[in-house]
C-alpha cells in the first residue's frame, strides 16, 4: 500500500441545530468526500446532512446524534454516504452539539 492509498478523506462541517440540519460551513474535504463543494453544501442549501445518508440508515443516524446531544457528549455513527455521483461509499459521523448556554443549542459540528 502506498502512502497515497493510505490516505482517508474527511470533512469538517457544521450544520443548523433544526430539523433540517442545513450546512453553515464545511471545509475543502467536502468535494472529495461527497462530492459537492462548498457553494453546493453553504451557500445553495439545497443538500443537508441527512441528504448524504442512505435513506434507510437516516433514522439510526438521527438517533445517534440526538442521544449525544442529550448526553451533551460526542457521537459516533458509521453509515453508508449517499455521494453526488452515487459511488458507493462508507463513512463515519463524529460530532457534538455547540451550546452557547445550558438550553441552547445553537450548530451541530463534526467530522
Amino acid at each position: 500500500m502506498s502512502h497515497q492509498d493510505a490516505q482517508i478523506a474527511g470533512m469538517a462541517f457544521r450544520c443548523r441545530s433544526d430539523a433540517t440540519l442545513g450546512f453553515l460551513s464545511v471545509d475543502d474535504g467536502s468535494k472529495r468526500v461527497t462530492g459537492y463543494n462548498h457553494a453546493e453544501l453553504v451557500e445553495t442549501g439545497m443538500i443537508t446532512l441527512p441528504d448524504l445518508i442512505q435513506p434507510d440508515q437516516r433514522e439510526a443516524v438521527r438517533k445517534t446524534i440526538q442521544d449525544g446531544i442529550n448526553r451533551r457528549g460526542a457521537f459516533a455513527a458509521r453509515f453508508a454516504i449517499f455521494t453526488r455521483d452515487r459511488t458507493p461509499a462508507t463513512g463515519i459521523l463524529i460530532g457534538k452539539g455547540v451550546f452557547s448556554g445550558p438550553l441552547e443549542m445553537t450548530a451541530i459540528e463534526g467530522y
